[in-house]
């Protein structure tokens, strides 16, 4: 495509073609031998050396250019413009393609957020059904479809501490179709103890609500000889390394409560871990093992019929189902508070509008009576709460129990 010279096309065309075959001798010859007509330079590019006719008057004329020069001024010009011209186009279309591209995003985005959610909403869960993971899920998941419109349906992803539902979580479409319950585990013991995971327990996703928590208790056979945490630890003081607890894992919840409380008090025990909280407390109750920290569901029977007793809560407050036993903090020994706990969350890229919907179903569901009841008997207290809350809970979880793991030196290949 010729390049667009409108000066210098408007006056070519009223001169002569200097190549063309002449039909007027005459007037060339005047054109040799006479003096050129002289056409004054636009002021917006005439220098100030030719506007002066001084120094700078181009072949010793002064103050002004020839036909002949303007029109080789205006050719060097259009070309010298020519790719400055062409570069300039081309960021200009870039720019204008992008906008509209990512206006287009903006609106499709806004359009499927405002009518969410349109089918039904998957919650992954890292571990197998029946545990607390799995009931906190289903449980809250039946009032958030009520008030939702959709069905929340729970997949269980079991296997490797919760690292295979998180990671299938991580790399899910960003759409508010697929949610993770975090845990403890997942989000606050995990990543300190595994080398490599195939996600970013941070990065990963967009935190909606911090649900509920399961303050943990030191539990003890009764045959051990103390009734409050005070003489516990003065007898375990005074037969190190001969007394056992039991745990749900390597790595797991209670796993490292006990080992905090190791560090707290200054005490050794020994461990041993099994496949899980309910395969460790018929050895508990047996008196097999001596202690175990962990939720107070499996135990409160043991505990009712004399089998077991609860020396200590690991929460700031007592339990309303163990009103007599006082905290750790109550007994003198400060930072033992320890729970599992469950949060939502959705995979990195979620639109803000979606989260802030799941956010407030989520604690609407969480001030219904019945959910409230039904978590209450179970000992679970209700949390709720912001995005941002939860973001940071997780990042302090994080913080908190990777000092434990290194003072424990507990690691997981």
């Amino acid at each position: 495509m010729a390049p667009d010279r409108p000066a210098g096309a408007a006056f070519e065309r009223g001169h002569p073609d200097p190549h063309a075959s002449s039909s007027r001798p005459a007037r060339q010859a005047e054109s040799l031998s006479a003096p050129t007509s002289q056409v004054a330079l636009p002021a917006h590019l005439e220098s100030p050396a030719r506007a002066g006719g001084g120094a700078g008057a181009h072949n010793g004329r002064s103050g002004a250019f020839s036909e002949g020069d303007e029109m080789l001024f205006d050719r060097a010009e259009s070309k010298r413009h020519r790719p400055r011209d062409f570069a300039r186009r081309m960021v200009a279309t870039g720019i204008g393609l992008g906008l509209v591209a990512f206006l287009g995003a903006r609106a499709a985005a806004a359009a499927e957020s405002a009518d969410y959610p349109a089918r039904p909403i998957r919650v992954i869960v890292g571990f197998a059904p029946g545990g607390s993971a799995d009931l906190t899920a289903r449980a809250l998941g039946q009032k958030m479809a009520e008030l939702l419109g959709q069905p929340v349906v729970v997949d269980n992803r079991a296997g490797a501490s919760g690292i295979i539902g998180t990671d299938l979580a991580a790399r899910a479409t960003p759409d508010g179709y697929t949610l993770l319950e975090a845990t403890m585990t997942t989000h606050g013991i995990g990543p300190n103890l595994y080398k490599k995971l195939p996600y970013d327990p941070i990065g990963s996703f967009a935190p909606i609500a911090l649900m509920v928590r399961i303050p943990l208790v030191l539990f003890a056979h009764a045959s051990v000889p103390a009734s409050s945490l005070k003489q516990l630890i003065a007898h375990l003081k005074a037969n190190p390394a001969k007394y056992r607890y039991a745990s749900a894992g390597n790595g797991s919840p209670p796993h490292l409560a006990a080992e905090l409380f190791k560090l707290k008090a200054g005490v050794e025990l020994l461990h041993v871990p099994y496949k899980g909280t309910g395969a460790a407390v018929p050895d508990v109750v047996a008196g097999q093992i001596h202690f175990m920290i962990d939720g107070p569901p499996p135990f409160l029977g043991h505990v009712k019929a004399g089998r077991l007793r609860a020396l200590a809560t690991a929460n700031a407050k007592r339990l309303a189902q163990l009103p007599d036993v006082p905290t750790f903090g109550e007994q003198g020994l400060d930072g033992m508070e320890a729970g599992l706990w469950y949060g939502m969350l959705a995979p990195k890229g979620t639109p803000r509008a979606i989260v802030d919907r799941l956010n407030a179903a989520i604690n609407q569901a969480l001030r219904d009576p019945d959910v409230i009841a039904r978590f209450t008997a179970a000992s679970i207290e209700v949390v709720g709460g912001t995005p941002e809350e939860l973001g940071r809970y997780v990042a302090a979880e994080i913080k908190r129990w990777g000092e434990v793991a290194r003072a424990a030196k507990i690691q997981i290949e």
